[in-house]
């Protein structure tokens, strides 16, 4: 156990050197390389991966948006190169490692933040057919699938109002396109700026924004909050009938959906 433990926070060194520009071709007095010593083809294979993306200008840079965009490259492990990455980090929301190695890492391998929290990626919370896929910001939650994404304006996980959503591949280091339909408009009235003179008259508007939004989530879908809560689970939790006609548990408190009950 201690022993592939070492190894693996060894191979996660290598790594991290390769990628920030050691030589590999550098030859000690019996005249191997760094390549010639690694016992491992699958980490030989890792480093010289590294080596070539340092070389070619693809790492090195804090911004995503530099690392290569082949997905198969992007999907695999930055340390064993084995299995696929499925560990979201934290604070950074990025993903470089799967769940095996992610825990010997302590700065992310793509901005080199220090690593908080580590969190595997796990099937879709609304309809659990596909995997998470789609990182929430500014919650920084990861618990949905990119069809199921698309419909909420909350988190599901913290009911935080979500500004922004980020794919999988951007939180990989792929490209990120800038898209503005990303950006999410909260639906809220914006509060009024206070002043000396209206103190009282904006806390007014803000108890009153409050209640509005109160109403708005007892009567709205809980999920995309943009339909009238029209279905009725067994449970007493509801939902629009078209996010509720897509899930298998109830989003709310997870229990498993018997029966659906539609409201006129």
């Amino acid at each position: 156990g201690t022993q592939g433990a070492e190894k693996k926070s060894a191979a996660s060194i290598a790594c991290f050197l390769a990628a920030n520009g050691a030589d590999l071709s550098i030859r000690n007095k019996k005249g191997q390389s760094p390549l010639d010593l690694c016992p491992d083809p699958s980490l030989c294979k890792a480093l010289a991966k590294c080596h070539k993306e340092k070389v070619s200008g693809q790492v090195g840079s804090r911004s995503p948006s530099m690392i290569s965009n082949d997905s198969e490259t992007l999907e695999e492990c930055m340390v064993c190169s084995d299995m696929k990455r499925d560990t979201l980090f934290g604070p950074c929301g990025h993903i470089a490692t799967c769940s095996l190695c992610s825990p010997r890492v302590k700065k992310c391998l793509i901005c080199k933040e220090q690593v908080q929290s580590r969190t595997k990626i796990e099937e879709c919370v609304v309809c659990s057919d596909k995997k998470a896929a789609v990182l929430f910001q500014p919650c920084g939650h990861m618990c949905a699938c990119e069809n199921c994404a698309s419909l909420m304006k909350k988190c599901v996980q913290c009911r935080a109002v979500v500004e922004r959503r980020v794919p999988f591949i951007t939180c990989c280091g792929g490209k990120s396109s800038e898209d503005p339909s990303d950006e999410i408009s909260s639906g809220n009235i914006p509060v009024l700026q206070k002043d000396k003179d209206n103190t009282n008259v904006n806390a007014d508007v803000q108890k009153l924004q409050q209640q509005l939004q109160d109403i708005k989530e007892q009567t709205m879908c809980p999920v995309c909050l943009d339909r009238l809560k029209n279905m009725i689970f067994l449970c007493g939790h509801g939902t629009c009938q078209l996010c509720g006609d897509r899930m298998s548990e109830c989003p709310i408190c997870r229990k498993a959906i018997e029966r659906r009950i539609l409201l006129y």
